[in-house]
């Protein structure tokens, strides 16, 4: 159905305008694919013309990138540590929080993450797994890890790791959610611990992980 334009008359702002159009290609991004994204389609959604899309976005694909981005954006806004958090704290909550939006939209994050998306998707991708990356190795520095490559290497893996375990979990739910947290956050531990190849260190750093400031 399409939905009516503001009032006659009525002009928004060049921020406030992209915010509607963007607004409306998210809704229709949650009940469809990116696939369903097309300038004529989010037109009729936002009650606007295509061409006023062109304007602003310039083509149907740099429109596609604008939405993915303003979802990463929002993903990363839900994931940002709580700095009245401890570290352990703080990954416990991204863990759940992850899992929770992914559940929720799941053609919406495998619009981001799909293999066969093109360069500017795959950079998109790999910028929102860098930000979360970034998170969480000042959380691990914070409790006292060493600045080790290794280390840093361990996290992004760990976040393509869990990564996958969700989406797989998705198409076969075979363990409960909490479950499926939980085997996130173990695992998240036992990368470090791999990383930091000195269980002594390894220990010292999970108990100040644990701790609160």
């Amino acid at each position: 159905m399409v939905r009516p334009p503001g009032p006659r008359g009525t002009r928004l702002l060049p921020s406030d305008r992209r915010s509607q159009i963007l607004a409306a290609a998210r809704r229709i991004l949650e009940r469809g694919t990116i696939d369903d994204i097309s300038v004529e389609t989010v037109a009729a959604e936002a009650g606007v013309s295509p061409g006023l899309l062109f304007h602003y976005f310039g083509s149907q694909r740099r429109f596609r990138h604008a939405v993915l981005q303003a979802v990463a954006e929002d993903l990363l806004g839900r994931l940002r540590p709580d700095p009245s958090l401890h570290p352990g704290e703080q990954l416990r909550t991204g863990v759940e929080t992850f899992v929770e939006y992914v559940s929720r939209h799941p053609d919406i994050y495998q619009a981001v993450t799909r293999l066969d998306s093109g360069s500017d998707m795959r950079a998109l991708h790999r910028s929102t797994r860098a930000t979360l990356a970034g998170w969480i190795t000042e959380g691990l520095a914070s409790a006292g890890a060493p600045a080790a490559p290794a280390l840093t290497m361990a996290v992004a893996g760990w976040l393509a790791y869990m990564e996958e375990v969700v989406l797989t979990w998705l198409d076969q739910p075979a363990i409960d959610r909490a479950d499926l947290i939980d085997l996130c956050e173990r695992t998240c531990y036992q990368i470090v611990m791999a990383a930091l190849d000195d269980p002594d260190q390894y220990e010292q750093l999970k108990n100040r992980i644990h701790e609160r400031a």
